[in-house]
């Protein structure tokens, strides 16, 4: 396979200096005077900064300030300087060298804060639903003892609403490893040969994907058996792929910082009357799911669209609690396309389509797609999965 590395979008400035604005808009409204970020996603969504080394290595933390007035802040152990320099447009650096147990960065944290123009009394930090914080917990609690003229509050309403709604750059991110993906499905039945085992197979594909240009395969689930499976969220095993068997490849796989995340269906040998009839019960659930994905609806209608279909058709939804979800920085973010949540749908937004059911006897089966609300509908950002399931005859 010859293979081209593929142009990432590009973020300008202006895009990170709009995100800063926003974030202080909402900040505002929650009565914040500041947030402090510490988890991958929102600190480099907000600062630019990338990194193969931060999140692989525990022993070190890495803040980033935000006030309400005033220049944002990173709080780095020095080893990431020249790693943050080269890549985030945030100048404002403090370095102390890490490791330090006793001591890390938290006296560089401590002034800072002291610093902050005070109105609200409150700083928001990553404590919500959804969220990791990425320091010590007992460094936190510390923390929160030395900053008296400020209370620690949860800050993760004020990302979600940052993030909900993505930019025209992220978006094409998304569809780029969209893209890439739904190449590796398309050749996926070509690399399955007699004997393979589930991980075989899934070591196949991953290789796949990133010599397509991929920057990492974080998660890929496999789910095999006998006219169908029994779990969509498993990895691979050494089980051994057989003739009547039917198996599912989740991946969320990631470029330039954002996720894919979606499914295929593949039997091997023609299918049982049960699965077909389930998979086009998939299919015609997917396609109402999609349809309900426009402006001015909530999450809550793409779950009661999906359930509709499937509910008529006779069917126990499946088990994962919602029909898909919100997709970005984090392969699984709000909202939940479930029943009572009701986030309103508004362009921009980048949602998966995932109904599910059970069949036979425990058997599950699950189809999802990947789509961004637009002014007049939606968008497919996956290349839709063909009607009929795939079969491989060895």
């Amino acid at each position: 396979m010859t293979t081209r590395r593929p142009t990432i979008a590009k973020f300008t400035r202006r895009e990170f200096e709009d995100r800063a604005e926003r974030a202080r808009r909402l900040m505002t409204g929650a009565r914040l005077d500041g947030l402090l970020l510490t988890s991958e996603s929102n600190l480099e969504y907000l600062s630019g900064f990338t990194t193969q080394f931060a999140w692989n290595s525990p022993t070190r933390p890495w803040y980033f300030l935000l006030p309400r007035v005033g220049p944002p802040l990173a709080v780095i152990p020095e080893i990431g300087e020249s790693n943050w320099r080269a890549t985030s447009w945030v100048a404002n650096i403090q370095t102390w060298p890490s490791p330090r147990p006793k001591n890390e960065g938290l006296d560089l944290l401590r002034g800072a804060i002291g610093k902050m123009r005070r109105r609200y009394g409150r700083i928001g930090f990553e404590l919500g639903p959804e969220t990791r914080i990425g320091m010590p917990v007992a460094d936190l609690l510390r923390l929160r003892r030395t900053i008296r003229r400020f209370t620690m509050v949860d800050g993760a309403s004020v990302m979600r609403e940052l993030r909900l709604v993505k930019s025209p750059a992220e978006v094409a991110r998304i569809r780029q490893i969209c893209q890439i993906v739904s190449d590796s499905f398309d050749a996926l039945p070509g690399m399955v040969q007699p004997g393979d085992s589930e991980r075989d197979v899934v070591g196949k594909f991953q290789a796949d994907i990133l010599l397509r240009g991929a920057e990492k395969t974080p998660y890929t689930a496999i789910g095999s058996g006998r006219g169908g499976y029994h779990s969509i969220i498993m990895g691979p095993t050494d089980r051994k792929l057989r003739e009547g068997d039917v198996f599912l490849i989740d991946t969320g796989s990631r470029l330039g910082g954002y996720f894919c995340d979606f499914n295929r269906n593949i039997a091997i040998g023609p299918p049982t009357d049960a699965v077909k009839r389930a998979q086009d019960t998939l299919t015609l659930a997917t396609d109402a799911g999609i349809r309900a994905i426009r402006p001015g609806n909530r999450a809550s209608d793409l779950f009661a669209a999906q359930a509709r279909v499937l509910e008529e058709a006779g069917y126990t939804i499946g088990n994962v609690g919602r029909f898909g979800h919100g997709l970005g920085k984090v392969m699984t973010e709000p909202p939940s396309n479930r029943a009572d949540d009701p986030t309103e749908l508004v362009p921009g937004m980048v949602l998966t389509i995932e109904p599910s059911l059970r069949f036979g006897r425990g058997k599950i089966l699950v189809h999802e797609e990947n789509a961004v609300v637009t002014e007049t509908g939606c968008r497919l950002l996956s290349r839709r999965a063909p009607r009929a399931m795939p079969i491989i005859r060895f």
